[in-house]
């Protein structure tokens, strides 16, 4: 079987993106499946010197060290572009990919969790051309999308506008996540609401997916 590669971005940053992320992980690890999941950037440290991500991908991966799922962690917790900028250190975007290439030939499957939402900018300096995390999906042509959205007010105009990007670089989504952290009971109104939207938008119509608090993840794995 060929490997695969799974693209996790969100509607915005505490989507919960790591949790399933996580989630994922153990689900393919119970089902047989040899699945790695990767940070390959993050911003902010805890006192211990790790990211915070990373430590939660890490706890359900306990044979991988910090280099085997992270490629930079910017100290600052902001922004990529703007941590890499306070701290003189430009991501190295191609250097980037390259090490994703050659970790996803490393497992049947690969996570790759994003940073925040597609917009957020990794590269913003006088030097070298502006990139976001969609600049970063569409160099990775074959990962398959999955979006996670926080079921909250507002999550109805974060996700079209998700879309409205993802359709625009000819990347749609294969998986929309609802997370409904909160209990908002209103996935299923939800999802009514957006199948027409989305089913103008995709040729496929993507995967609506209800994720309930501490639930598990069905159709992915």
């Amino acid at each position: 079987m060929m490997p695969r590669s799974i693209f996790i971005t969100a509607t915005d940053t505490h989507a919960g993106k790591t949790w399933l992320t996580a989630a994922l992980t153990k689900q393919c690890l119970k089902t047989g499946i040899a699945v790695q999941a990767l940070k390959p950037i993050a911003s902010g440290m805890l006192a211990s010197g790790i990211n915070e991500d990373v430590q939660q991908l890490l706890a359900v991966q306990p044979t991988l060290g910090i280099a085997d799922i992270n490629f930079q962690t910017y100290t600052q917790p902001v922004a990529p572009a703007l941590a890499a900028n306070l701290a003189a250190t430009p991501l190295a975007k191609d250097d980037l990919l390259t090490w994703l290439d050659i970790k996803e030939t490393l497992a049947e499957l690969t996570l790759i969790e994003g940073v925040g939402g597609l917009m957020v900018p990794l590269i913003a300096d006088k030097d070298n051309p502006p990139w976001l995390v969609s600049d970063w999906l569409k160099a990775m042509p074959d990962a398959e999308v999955l979006l996670v959205a926080p079921l909250r007010l507002g999550c109805i105009n974060q996700i079209l506008l998700s879309c409205f990007l993802l359709a625009q670089i000819k990347r749609a989504p294969r998986w929309i996540v609802l997370n409904d952290m909160h209990d908002t009971d209103t996935a299923k109104e939800t999802i009514q609401m957006l199948q027409p939207f989305l089913m103008d938008m995709f040729v496929q119509m993507p995967q609506l997916i209800c994720l309930e608090k501490d639930g598990e993840v069905e159709g992915i794995c």
